[in-house]
């Protein structure tokens, strides 16, 4: 019984331990500032998908008197009509509000054929102003939308970078959404193509539901983020250093020269590096089907957030991306200055250290 109990006891203390490790970006932090007696910087605070109210695009009111209405009602037209001036409708999500918009583009065109005069050409007005209105309507329905924001969901703070082939299978979920969202955005035809699929709910909303299975975006993003802040701290730490006294001012490795490497080669080498290989692997290819969607479906984003928008979407906009691109080179710069003034190179002889 006690051995059980101290197994118990050793046990839930490793847990402990485990639980309360630092991360590996925060402890290579702490141990390059250690080394090189200097304070470490704290990290900024992560960055977010925008929310609803900034990336969400403000559509006209619809407003048909009741003769319209019963002159609709006659073509069929008009029970889609009542289903978005109803209780419900008022309130429906943004992929039913594009569903209901496919139903109606397509009952229309018919019952355009069936109505003459004033009726005619009432009806022929509010389709050219939904056409007009279109963009933003499928601008909510897809990268505006609640649905795409999960993706986006930082998650949790315990450092688990996410494997790279959660990015294809991502990609994979997300084939059939990607391909009704650029049909829709190339081709304004294919509003009533695409209404035998909007007749059926569950058809409907099929693509949308494969994205609840997807989380790799927003967790790769996190672990970007907190690799980027790693990566400008230790920057800043070195260039400190370097500006008050070089770690070996003779050319040759210096002890404390040889405690830096050797952070360098455990804490980043050994624990940073192949994350950032990972999330790289991941990242390109996702980044790369994110800026077509958006350069395809952003003339319906608000203006006001498209630069928030893009900075996750567009890998050539400014965002987390970029800014992870030039704090990368610019800590291998660094990296690169100290190691080759203290003769530490990897590949390259050592001479002997100073005393």
């Amino acid at each position: 019984m006690r051995a059980r109990s101290l197994s118990g006891v050793l046990l839930a203390l490793a847990l402990l331990v485990g639980c309360n490790a630092e991360a590996p970006p925060k402890a290579y932090v702490t141990r390059l500032a250690d080394a090189l007696e200097l304070d470490a910087p704290s990290p900024p605070p992560l960055r977010a998908w925008p929310r609803r109210r900034l990336r969400e695009a403000t559509l006209p009111a619809e407003k048909t008197d009741l003769l319209h209405f019963l002159s609709l009602q006659a073509c069929g037209l008009g029970a889609v009509l009542g289903e978005r001036n109803g209780a419900l409708g008022r309130v429906m999500r943004a992929p039913e509000r594009l569903r209901y918009e496919v139903r109606f583009a397509s009952g229309a065109k018919a019952c355009l054929r069936g109505l003459e005069g004033a009726e005619q050409a009432d009806l022929a007005a509010l389709l050219a102003r939904k056409r007009a209105g279109a963009p933003r309507v499928l601008w909510n329905a897809t990268l505006g939308s609640d649905e795409w924001a999960a993706l986006y969901a930082l998650g949790a703070e315990r450092w688990a970078p996410p494997d790279p082939m959660l990015s294809n299978q991502a990609l994979e979920a997300l084939a059939p959404w990607r391909e009704r969202a650029q049909v829709l955005a190339e081709d304004p035809a294919a509003w009533e193509a695409l209404a035998a699929a909007a007749q059926s709910p569950e058809a409907w909303h099929a693509p949308w539901a494969a994205l609840a299975t997807v989380r790799y975006p927003g967790l790769a993003f996190a672990h970007l983020q907190r690799l980027t802040s790693a990566l400008e701290a230790a920057t800043a730490l070195l260039e400190a250093r370097e500006a008050v006294r070089p770690l070996c001012p003779q050319g040759r490795p210096t002890p404390r020269g040889l405690r830096v490497n050797a952070v360098f080669l455990r804490y980043y080498g050994q624990a940073l590096q192949p994350a950032m290989a990972d999330l790289e692997r991941g990242l390109i290819p996702w980044l790369e089907v994110t800026a077509e969607l958006w350069a395809v479906l952003k003339v319906g984003a608000p203006e006001d957030a498209q630069g928030a928008l893009a900075a996750f979407l567009a890998p050539a906009s400014p965002g987390p991306w970029r800014r992870y691109l030039a704090a990368r080179d610019a800590h291998t710069a660094a990296w690169q200055r100290v190691l080759g003034q203290c003769q530490l190179m990897p590949g390259r002889p050592r001479p002997e250290a100073e005393d």
